[in-house]
């Protein structure tokens, strides 16, 4: 930010707000001055979003192991407000009476087969704060050549995130079905990336004869599907699915309950057509691999799980398709970690009057949500990881005093912290595991508490080299 008491402030900043991320900003920041210089912080010119996350998105790459392969998650999400009219905020999709951004995140995982979540890459925020362009007359050729159109933000943070992790690790972008656009997947396959992208579209294909060429043949995606070989029948646990509150999303995204999902997988291999409304300096057509499955005998009141997946990785065996199949349900740690923002750190209750303040907030609890993220994911997934690897030495001491019977005096691990810590918020095991909300109290908790203990145990320290006599 060009300025060294910016960058003080906003580590002040932070420090106080993951103590309580859930909290108003004048209760995390407790005084009236602490509050007075947050809101300065925030309004101040020369505070972009844009150089917060990208001091977040540094440290992320540092944790990527060298030589390594990961998983960047690309996906947008709306951040909205109701209430007064805010400054440079735009219409949403959930409603007129709703206003607020988008903000298009890539997250970056472990490619074990289960993720470890290392941080934030990248961190694209607009509004739709113009009249809204009636595209009703227009052509396809025509829509495609729009400067400014929305979907342009996919291929562009994808080179952004190639960019900045050039030569440390190998990527797999994962999509889900908004990613689904014949020029992304065109960049992807000419600039040799490697990628899993849920299609969303029944799209032309071409068969592939004997050199792997496009033949003259064309049919549909679904039509292929059904010649594919079996490959493998799987068995994978379903989380639960609260219904839209968008309606338009309703039916796209269903209400169903959490169950286990046997699913049968195929794959093939084709060649996509471009669309007719393309201009031609895409390539005519793209050729992928295809991961496609479908659930055996879904229960008779759920939508079946139908996935159709696009991807650059090898399919030509079971062990290759079910890394597919890991990679893609590897992306649902992208929605859990806009649950962490919106609910854990209470993002859309901010009272801040602008797009620039709210999307400042935003990028200083970009660190805290992902720690959060992290936390719980380790625990559900690898129970079993030492405490010491998510916890300080402080917070640990402290868990052990005020959670004695979840959090055990010797071999304390990630799952035993979890609970200890939504303990503190007032989650009650027989609840089933702890929501963001809980969590975020629990952590407030424990943030402040840990902090005393280590003011505490300093003092003690200083006292101790205190020379004999000494009245301090």
């Amino acid at each position: 930010m060009g300025d060294v008491r910016l960058v003080k402030r906003a580590a002040s900043i932070v420090r106080s707000l993951e103590a309580a991320p859930a909290l108003g900003f004048p209760q995390a920041l407790r005084t009236g001055d602490a509050t007075e210089g947050f809101y300065r912080f925030l309004r101040n010119p020369r505070v972009r979003y844009g150089a917060l996350v990208d001091s977040h998105a540094a440290e992320t790459v540092s944790r990527i192991s060298p030589g390594s392969t990961i998983r960047v998650v690309h996906d947008t999400t709306e951040v909205s407000f109701s209430g007064e009219s805010r400054a440079g905020l735009g219409r949403l999709r959930s409603g007129h009476s709703v206003q607020g951004f988008l903000a298009h995140a890539s997250l970056v995982l472990s490619a074990e087969r289960f993720p470890k979540p290392l941080g934030v890459v990248g961190l694209h925020c607009w509004a739709r704060s113009a009249k809204p362009r009636s595209t009703r007359n227009m052509a396809g050729s025509e829509l495609a050549k729009l400067a400014d159109r929305e979907s342009r933000r996919w291929p562009e943070q994808v080179k952004k995130v190639e960019d900045l992790v050039v030569g440390r690790a190998s990527i797999i972008h994962l999509m889900d079905r908004e990613g689904d656009a014949y020029p992304l997947l065109n960049m992807l396959v000419q600039d040799g990336l490697r990628f899993v992208v849920r299609m969303a579209r029944d799209r032309k294909v071409f068969k592939l004869g004997d050199d792997d060429e496009p033949d003259e043949q064309l049919c549909n995606l679904s039509e292929e599907l059904n010649h594919m070989s079996m490959v493998v029948v799987r068995e994978v646990p379903v989380s639960r699915r609260a219904a839209s509150t968008v309606p338009g999303r309703r039916k796209l995204h269903p209400e169903r309950a959490a169950r286990t999902a046997r699913l049968s997988v195929r794959s093939g291999r084709v060649a996509l057509r471009r669309p007719r409304y393309l201009h031609e300096e895409l390539e005519p057509s793209v050729t992928v691999n295809i991961v496609y499955v479908q659930e055996i005998d879904p229960p008779q009141d759920d939508e079946p799980i139908v996935w159709v997946l696009a991807t650059s990785e090898s399919v030509d065996s079971a062990g290759n398709v079910e890394a597919v199949l890991d990679h893609y349900r590897a992306r649902w740690n992208i929605e859990e970690f806009f649950k962490a923002l919106k609910t854990g750190c209470a993002l859309e209750e901010r009272q801040l009057e602008s797009f620039e303040t709210l999307t400042n907030a935003l990028a200083l609890f970009v660190p805290i949500a992902w720690q959060m993220l992290l936390l719980r994911a380790v625990s559900r997934e690898i129970p079993d990881t030492p405490a010491d690897q998510v916890l300080t030495p402080a917070q640990i001491q402290v868990l052990r005093h005020e959670q004695p019977q979840k959090m055990p005096a010797s071999g304390a691990t990630a799952q035993h912290a979890l609970y200890a810590i939504a303990g503190m918020g007032g989650h009650l095991k027989s609840n089933g595991p702890p929501g963001w909300l809980t969590l975020a109290r629990g952590m407030q908790m424990l943030t402040i508490l840990a902090r005393t203990w280590e003011n505490a145990c300093a003092s003690m320290e200083r006292q101790q080299k205190l020379p004999r006599g000494s009245d301090q």
